[in-house]
């Protein structure tokens, strides 16, 4: 039987005995002679694949350790180093890698790398894609590293299970692993998934959910990974699930959150939900009417403002007496209304 035919339980199972066999070392390792000189932008290196030409005081020769397991421990210079395929981190932190440098420089490499062996001489990375990216922004020609030999569907689950549990994924990065781990056949079910990443099912299922987001936003968090909690996911479809035929406005107003990161969940509601908001019919007031006296001279300006009647008095009319007048004239007009009862509030026995 190929490892492509064993069971989902039993392959898992085999890797990972072959990871507990990859040696992990038990008083930190330190590099004699720190190299120094400035630092190189990130641009130029995250691409880089050659030496670097600045010269570099190289740690002491290493010699090469093997144990039990077949996993050697050996020098391995970084131009040598490629990235892993599977590597579901799809964003560095430049300010962080720096930092992570200067404490390379400060404390020397606590812990190996892990890689594979490729053909004709690359190493392809399982553990350690921010401290080789570090090392070599702070002039670093090489690493001690863990070199196992995976095969190709060994070395997928093993970067994709080292890479989930680093606290710093995005909700969206996660979710590409998951998604990998199904499509691969890693597991066949999003309790499988948890169970080979060592998470809970509902964390699963969270981060996936975020690929039932419509296909111009998945291209969103491609570029942006953080830009998408599975929280914030939750609030976007509930909106278009209220606004189906306003798809395109929603992802309109999503992208607000490039420039404002922080906003929560109520905040972005309100954001989505502001152009489907029913404008308001403003009623403009009536102009107000004049009353004339006997000689035809203005006497009064009513005008009706919602419910409320304002009569404004002309000057040397007596107020007094027009309002006498006006409530005469009111009670007069009452007598001959007939307003619907109002039902009055209370238990009523049948």
């Amino acid at each position: 039987m190929t490892k492509h035919q064993q069971s989902e339980a039993d392959f898992n199972a085999s890797l990972a005995e072959r990871l507990r066999a990859v040696p992990r070392t038990a008083a930190p390792m330190h590099m004699n002679d720190l190299p120094s000189g400035p630092s190189k932008s990130l641009n130029d290196l995250l691409s880089d694949n050659e030496p670097s030409e600045s010269p570099v005081a190289l740690a002491s020769p290493r010699a090469p350790t093997q144990d039990d397991g077949g996993v050697t421990t050996r020098r391995v210079p970084l131009h040598l180093i490629v990235d892993s395929p599977y590597q579901p981190r799809k964003k560095y932190d430049e300010s962080e890698l720096q930092l992570l440098g200067e404490t390379l420089k400060g404390r020397g490499q606590d812990e190996p790398i892990t890689v594979r062996q490729l053909d004709g001489g690359k190493y392809e990375l399982i553990a350690g894609h921010r401290r080789v990216r570090a090392a070599r922004l702070v002039g670093w020609s090489e690493l001690d590293a863990r070199v196992a030999s995976f095969s190709d569907r060994e070395a997928c689950l093993a970067t994709l299970v080292h890479n989930e549990s680093n606290v710093k994924l995005s909700d969206y990065e996660r979710g590409l692993a998951y998604q990998t781990a199904l499509k691969e056949g890693y597991a066949s079910t999003q309790s499988g998934v948890a169970s080979v990443f060592g998470c809970t099912q509902a964390r699963v299922s969270q981060c996936l959910s975020l690929f039932d987001l419509p296909q111009p936003l998945l291209e969103l968090m491609a570029k942006y990974p953080e830009l998408i909690t599975y929280r914030k996911a939750r609030v976007i479809k509930e909106v278009l699930a209220k606004h189906p035929s306003g798809e395109e406005t929603i992802i309109r107003a999503v992208e607000a959150l490039i420039d404002t990161p922080q906003m929560d969940q109520s905040e972005l509601r309100a954001v989505l939900l502001k152009p489907f908001e029913a404008k308001r019919v403003r009623v403009k007031p009536s102009a107000p009417r004049t009353i004339s006296d006997k000689n035809g001279e203005s006497a009064f300006q009513v005008q009706v403002k919602s419910r409320d009647i304002v009569i404004q008095v002309e000057d040397g009319v007596d107020v007094e007496l027009a309002l006498q007048s006006a409530l005469a004239a009111l009670r007069e007009f009452a007598v001959r209304l007939e307003l619907p009862r109002k039902q009055k509030s209370g238990n009523t026995s049948d």
